[in-house]
């Protein structure tokens, strides 16, 4: 069944995307015995360890980095590209959404944090996750420390500081994931963003992130069902004769030469929110997808995202490359909006990749903190398309409320660890530079097409066999890290294609995390 190529076959189910939606929703219908196809845009990296070089709208020239920067207009994105898709550059943390986010009028009545908990439980059985362990050597990271400290004295603050559960390996020995690949323990070098470095002990790489590739995925193939095709460049998606039609480019370096189809009674689109979008919108302006909600494309959130502000000038040498990058977390949530403010590590990386290195910032490195601030901005993005590729269009102007408290909360921050507030990136005045690494919405789920391109369900209105299960379903922001609530979301999509039904606490027909 596998080959290097898709073009041509036919499966029972393409799942376009590799990430935490499309993992999560092909393992378990390759695990009911499906015959799956993941089509994933980027490459596969055998040790987890990406390359650099991102992609973007502002160049002319695709390089294949493991992730994009997508210039969008009033915000610009960060997103996975590779077999794994977010799982390759991000740091971990899996929190649940507050039940409060899900009392938003505009989530599905059916879809609470309640019907979502057993979700949950079973993404968090497949992708392990805990707070971080000391060192052996230099015991638990100084920026950690500090920012706690810091947090704790925050008359701001409105929930105690906390080490967040990360799905990152801190203790001891070597623990195997659910198909049985060794997790080695954590090296603390901070590099989560690029992956783990090659280790001094064994041959290959340090494996302590909780890759897709170590868990969905591996789970995956071992069942037989599941092939992945990476390099597979999804155009866009018509009705065929038995069910779907599927246009497909093979990518090599950028080229995008030899082209096809591939054809399956159902496609479950996972391919990002930026990437969903732009499938979608490609095929309904080609007229091969005809009955899809006026809605596609809107409810866009940038999850609040606010990157990278940063204390800088500490007195006391932070050792913000110490790793993991994100290790812990406070509460400032105000009556008005939910925030949650963590520590940032991988300074340079980060700044390096999205174009705000500096000289200063280098000298003054050991001596600063940047923190990646989240919470409930206005979720009215659109995303339109631009020259052939989907654009974020974001106007901050409902949001500038959301920002500034945020921005409040982390003078503070800087007050109480002795340094001075910095934004390098962001207009306090116009909302202008504003970044995230979490986009969600434009393919939102609602109860009726008029509000949203899917039902409760995953399914999309009008499109029957049509299937979304990725951050693009999420209709508010969530105000912390998606990656959990994207895995259980996906979980709950399988499960209805799969049953037909909710899935219940203690449910005979959970799937087996193996």
């Amino acid at each position: 069944m596998a080959s290097e190529s898709a073009i041509g076959q036919a499966f029972d189910v393409v799942v376009i995307g590799s990430g935490f939606g499309g993992a999560a929703v092909a393992c378990r219908l390759a695990q009911a015995g499906r015959s799956v196809a993941v089509l994933e845009q980027g490459k596969e990296y055998p040790t987890g360890r990406g390359e650099i070089t991102a992609t973007g709208h502002g160049t002319d020239t695709i390089r294949h980095g493991h992730f994009m920067v997508d210039i969008g207009k009033g915000m610009n994105v960060i997103r996975g590209v590779g077999v794994g898709g977010g799982s390759l550059h991000y740091f971990g943390v899996r929190l649940r959404a507050r039940p409060e986010i899900f009392e938003d009028p505009r989530w599905p009545a059916s879809v609470t944090r309640e019907v979502l908990d057993p979700y949950y439980d079973l993404s968090g059985g497949m992708v392990h996750a805990e707070p971080v362990q000391p060192s052996p050597v230099l015991g638990l990271p100084a920026k950690s420390q500090a920012f706690l400290a810091a947090a704790k004295a925050c008359r701001r603050r409105t929930g105690e500081p906390l080490y967040v559960p990360i799905a990152v390996h801190t203790g001891p020995g070597e623990v195997p994931t659910p198909a049985g690949v060794p997790q080695t323990r954590c090296v603390y070098c901070g590099e989560c963003l690029i992956g783990c470095p090659p280790s001094e002990s064994f041959e290959g790489n340090v494996n302590a992130r909780a890759l897709l590739t170590l868990n969905y995925l591996a789970v995956a193939r071992r069942t037989g069902n599941a092939v992945i095709f990476p390099q597979h460049h999804v155009g866009l998606i018509r009705r065929g004769a038995d069910g779907f039609e599927v246009d497909v480019s093979l990518g090599d370096g950028g080229l995008f030469a030899h082209k096809g189809t591939v054809r399956a009674k159902q496609v479950v689109l996972a391919a990002g929110t930026l990437g969903t979008a732009e499938i979608l919108l490609k095929s309904r302006d080609a007229g091969a997808l005809t009955g899809l909600s006026p809605a596609l494309g809107m409810s866009f959130s940038g999850n609040g995202d606010f990157l990278i502000p940063k204390t800088i000038n500490t007195p006391q040498d932070l050792q913000p490359k110490s790793g993991p990058s994100i290790t812990v977390g406070a509460d400032f949530s105000t009556p008005e909006h939910k925030i949650f403010i963590e520590e940032l590590g991988v300074i340079p990386f980060l700044e390096a990749v999205i174009g705000t290195r500096k000289e200063t910032a280098v000298s003054l490195f050991p001596h600063q903190l940047a923190y990646l601030g989240m919470g409930t901005d206005a979720a009215n993005g659109v995303l339109r398309m631009h020259f052939g590729r989907v654009c974020v269009y974001w106007d901050p102007a409902q949001s500038m409320p959301l920002y500034r408290q945020i921005t409040a909360c982390l003078r503070e921050m800087s007050q109480q660890l002795g340094g001075d507030y910095q934004h390098e990136l962001y207009d306090a005045a116009t909302g202008f530079g504003l970044i995230t690494a979490h986009p969600l919405g434009g393919c939102v789920m609602s109860d009726a097409p008029a509000t949203g391109v899917t039902n409760p369900r995953g399914e999309v209105h009008g499109e029957p066999g049509l299937f979304v299960a990725d951050a693009s379903l999420i209709p508010t922001a969530l105000a912390t890290n998606p990656s959990y609530t994207i895995s259980a979301l996906a979980e709950r999509v399988a499960f209805w294609m799969i049953h037909g039904r909710e899935m219940r606490e203690n449910d005979p027909d959970t799937p087996p995390n193996q």
